[in-house]
């Protein structure tokens, strides 16, 4: 259970879950490259580069136990006029390709390959307005400076809505709690299904140190280089 737990609960942060459509955040579009870690256990990297609805990111997982969820997950999303695209590819364990395009704020097109990875919510005209890309909610936290504002993320299979909970200041860190819950279609992981998670952010100097996600005992965070 385990490795694939941690698998899944990593996408989640990007998509990771990620990791959405989000706005430019304040920080200039430098790369960013952060540890990812199951535990005390090293799992692989995550490389981030852009601003809001135009930005690029690759989780690799080399280490994960047995090898059994090694692999990659890469997502892009461009900004064309009125028109935003994204697309996520999965390859290793599984292989599987997300697309998503997106007018103004309303979603209207969603193919996922293979068929049977799609959802009930894999039909555009059931996916509420204001959703934004797992790109795009990553372009928020990594370029953000502190707690971000309410948003909600869509990734072809289901709708999440996350809210800063509370906001602490320690010294130059500003930790940010947040939820993180499944709205609408599948919970994460077979069989279990989870809809809530536990988030944690860390802003120091106003940038993203750490991103933690929790649930079932396990944590996964990505940590800046």
């Amino acid at each position: 259970m385990s490795a694939h737990y941690g698998y899944f609960m990593t996408r989640i942060l990007l998509l990771a879950a990620a990791l959405s459509g989000l706005l430019a955040g304040p920080a200039a579009a430098e790369k960013q490259i952060y540890n990812v870690t199951l535990g005390r256990r090293p799992l692989g990297s995550l490389k981030f580069e852009g601003q809001g609805s135009n930005a690029t990111l690759r989780l690799s997982l080399d280490n994960t136990p047995f090898g059994l969820d090694d692999g990659t997950f890469e997502a892009v999303t461009q900004a064309k006029g009125n028109e935003v695209d994204y697309l996520g590819t999965s390859r290793g364990s599984e292989t599987r390709d997300i697309a998503i395009v997106r007018k103004a704020d309303t979603v209207t097109a969603v193919t996922i390959t293979p068929h049977s990875e799609m959802t009930e919510m894999t039909d555009a005209g059931k996916v509420p307005p204001g959703v934004i890309s797992p790109t795009e909610f990553f372009a928020k936290l990594a370029n953000g400076e502190t707690c971000p504002s309410p948003m909600a993320m869509y990734d072809g299979r289901r709708v999440v809505q996350m809210a800063t909970t509370a906001k602490k200041q320690n010294d130059d860190t500003v930790i940010c709690d947040m939820s993180y819950k499944v709205a609408m279609g599948p919970g994460y992981v077979f069989p279990f299904y989870f809809k809530s998670f536990d988030v944690q952010l860390a802003y120091t100097a106003r940038k993203l140190a750490t991103f933690a996600m929790s649930a079932g005992g396990f944590t996964v965070r990505l940590i800046r280089q």
